[in-house]
């Protein structure tokens, strides 16, 4: 695979990946590979109008402080001024005689959190170029936003109205995060857990592309990246060793309890048990074990849809599944579908 994905210094090249014709670029792994860094310098180098995202306000309000300011990092001058309570603008600044810096023109970026912006009312975003949404998978002791994924739909729609129906070019979604869990809230929703889950299973390579033109989506996994294999000899992993942060970290692999008992299994051996959902439930037929899949194979009067009545009849009547489950008797086809029975589960 082409190696042009890296900088000569070994950090991701922004320009490269800002040829990627698809609205929605999603960029994984590469810790400390320079995504934030690359991405906001491609904006203010490109002068590009850009809205930058994270999770949470507790986030965005710690960035505001210059000690923390990603903005500061690429370009001393730019400063970050609150326009109102959950919408800040990112500025170029002018140097005070006291050497202070104060904004100068209008903003040339705004921040907002993903889990305040549907509080923004009368906010024009007809300028906005892009969107950097950045750490966008949540660490595990991060709490979950409410319906995340529709949250994150919802934000896009603020920014980019209509703009395509009068001719203009969508906004440019730029996403980056670690690879912290396969299955998070915007992977879910969008519905690339299982491309991506293939993506990782088809061999090594310093980093994979999954493209789908006509939904408009590209994912890249960082994998190897030049960085990434010079940090191998820093202290912080020489210290973690094998651990599932330097899988993590290092070579982009979702931790080992994420990836644990996804078997593909022929149906031969099983007998259907339920179906709910979008998955079945089948129990060995000559042992204790049981196997989760999206498809139907046999009949079975247990069915239920994903509405919250039947899934409350389900977890109440096969209740032994989560059992079987916490004891590691339940393989699954997929990675979806491990995460579509937790979800059934209300967990």
């Amino acid at each position: 695979m082409e190696n042009n994905m890296f900088t000569k210094e070994g950090y991701i090249d922004f320009k490269y990946i800002m040829r990627d014709v698809s609205p929605f670029i999603f960029i994984v792994g590469g810790r400390g590979s320079g995504k934030t860094y690359g991405a906001i310098q491609y904006a203010l180098r490109e002068n590009k109008t850009f809205f930058f995202m994270r999770r949470t306000q507790t986030q965005i309000d710690l960035i505001k402080n210059d000690s923390f300011s990603p903005f500061k990092a690429v370009d001393e001058s730019v400063i970050v001024s609150s326009i109102n309570k959950n919408l800040t603008g990112v500025y170029r600044g002018s140097q005070n005689s006291d050497g202070t810096w104060s904004p100068a023109g209008s903003p040339i970026g705004y921040m907002c959190a993903l889990s305040t912006i549907s509080n923004i009312r009368g906010f024009d975003a007809s300028s906005v170029d892009m969107i950097i949404y950045d750490e966008f998978i949540g660490e595990a002791h991060e709490r979950p936003i409410k319906n995340e994924g529709q949250a994150f739909l919802n934000a896009y729609e603020t920014i980019n109205r209509n703009r395509e129906l009068n001719g203009q070019e969508p906004v440019k979604v730029l996403a980056l995060a670690n690879s912290n869990s396969l299955a998070n809230p915007i992977f879910v929703e969008l519905q690339l857990v299982t491309p991506v889950e293939k993506m990782l299973r088809s061999g090594d390579a310093k980093y994979y592309t999954y493209k789908n033109v006509a939904r408009g989506v590209s994912v890249y996994m960082i994998n190897h990246s030049p960085i990434l294999e010079a940090k191998q000899q820093t202290a912080l992993y020489k210290l973690s060793g094998d651990s599932e942060f330097s899988a993590m970290a290092l070579r982009n692999e979702f931790t080992q309890e994420e990836m644990d008992h996804i078997k593909p299994q022929s149906l031969k051996p099983y007998r259907l048990l339920c179906c709910v959902g979008e998955i079945c439930a089948y129990k060995k037929k000559d042992s204790t074990g049981y196997y989760i899949t999206g498809h139907k194979s046999g009949s079975t009067e247990a069915i239920y849809q994903s509405t919250s009545t039947d899934l409350k009849r389900f977890r109440r009547d096969q209740y032994f599944l989560w059992l079987a489950y916490l004891n590691g008797k339940i393989l699954f086809e997929s990675y979806i579908y491990k995460v579509l029975f937790e979800k059934y589960f209300g967990i």
